[in-house]
């Protein structure tokens, strides 16, 4: 099978999990005999067969830019008659069975019904609210998650969605159950074409020995904002009696600040690779703040795959997520008190948390199964379409 995956960004080039998973679903799909091209907005890879130019910067580079230049962007994604150019030049060169696009924030509107119009089955996955929610993630400005819908994201999210639904992918993959509910309470357009798949946890990965009477670690890995909850945390972890345990810090964003001399907090940057690997052998117990309707982080999986414990927010997805051991450590999102005291539980019995082998979901041999029933149903869908009722719009 031909798969067009349509992704902003792509690894190396990531900003969250969203593209991380599309990167390594694609590999996994060639280890099944599928071919796997890539559209992208801007980005280049030896898995690109066609790019969108960014406009009016690099998505990668959206937290530098002034208000400015972010209305621009948003703007731009309302419409891009490139991108509907783009999009047909791939799908005539890669001659895919079928699209499965990703996060497409930036592409416009094309990325969704260009594949219809051309009579082509698509899969789409719910990664974000981009369908919702101009800034594509429930947030305000200020990074402090929203209690309801503003009216210019109504707005937006009507334009989009009354274009989308004459021309609708075949089948949407919600990563979540959280995520799946959000949409479906707004867009009638998905209601019979949605279904839930979660993302896969790795292979096991065997985790070097602690060394005795090393202190407790906590750790969190992620992008440091309001919105992933560090601030949260760090205040928690000043609050709370932990009897000399530390927090060990992953990652970068506006809220660096926050963490840098932390009596207790060790602050490593950016890590991936072999240095995450070796983070998680050093902590015993992985903290999940969000404080926005997190759909799915991945970082919950990692932890989960290598027997780690998780204190996730009762936001989004996570709970959907964590080993049922670790349900009683889930604490209300943006409460200092109840996570201070989180911690304090998993300090005084931590041997009570660690997920167990055969608590671990679904694997990626089990979701490659699923992801491939999608595709199947979608290009049977798309094939109805075409031959039995409806005649496509060429417009």
């Amino acid at each position: 099978m031909r798969v067009l995956m349509v992704s902003s960004l792509w690894p190396p080039e990531v900003l969250g999990g969203a593209e991380q998973y599309a990167g390594a679903l694609a590999q996994r799909l060639r280890t099944r005999g599928h071919e796997v091209g890539v559209v992208t907005l801007g980005v280049p890879g030896a898995d690109v067969v066609a790019s969108v130019p960014s406009w009016p910067y690099p998505l990668q580079e959206y937290a530098s830019q002034n208000p400015v230049r972010r209305a621009l962007f948003h703007a731009a994604d309302l419409a891009r008659p490139d991108a509907r150019r783009v999009f047909d030049r791939a799908i005539e060169a890669f001659r895919p069975d079928v699209v499965h696009s990703h996060v497409v924030q930036g592409m416009g509107i094309a990325a969704l019904t260009e594949t219809f119009r051309r009579g082509v089955a698509h899969v789409h996955t719910l990664h974000d609210y981009w369908l919702l929610c101009q800034r594509n993630a429930m947030v305000q400005r200020d990074g402090t998650a929203c209690t309801q819908r503003c009216r210019s994201c109504r707005a937006v999210g009507e334009l989009r969605n009354r274009q989308i639904a004459r021309r609708p992918p075949e089948v949407v993959v919600a990563v979540s159950e959280a995520i799946a509910r959000h949409h479906l309470a707004e867009l009638a357009w998905l209601r019979d074409r949605t279904r839930v798949i979660y993302n896969p946890v790795g292979d096991a990965k065997a985790r070097a020995p602690r060394p005795a009477g090393a202190p407790i670690t906590f750790g969190f890995l992620g992008r440091l904002g309001i919105d992933k909850g560090i601030r949260t945390l760090v205040d928690a972890f000043a609050m709370a009696d932990l009897d000399g345990a530390r927090l060990v810090v992953a990652g970068h964003g506006p809220d660096a600040d926050c963490v840098r001399g932390v009596p207790g907090v060790d602050y490593r940057g950016w890590v991936s690779g072999p240095q995450k690997d070796a983070l998680f052998d050093e902590i015993d117990c992985l903290v999940v703040p969000s404080q926005w309707e997190d759909p799915a982080p991945l970082v919950v999986n990692e932890a989960r795959s290598r027997g780690v414990a998780v204190i996730g927010s009762t936001a989004g997805g996570i709970p959907e997520l964590v080993a049922p051991v670790d349900a009683a450590l889930l604490v209300p999102p943006a409460d200092v008190g109840a996570l201070a005291a989180a911690l304090e539980r998993f300090v005084a019995t931590p041997g009570a948390f660690a997920p167990t082998p055969e608590s671990r979901p679904l694997g990626w041999d089990g979701h490659l199964d699923a992801i491939d029933a999608a595709y199947r149903d979608a290009i049977a869908a798309a094939a109805v379409t075409e031959r039995g009722g409806a005649p496509l719009p060429r417009d």
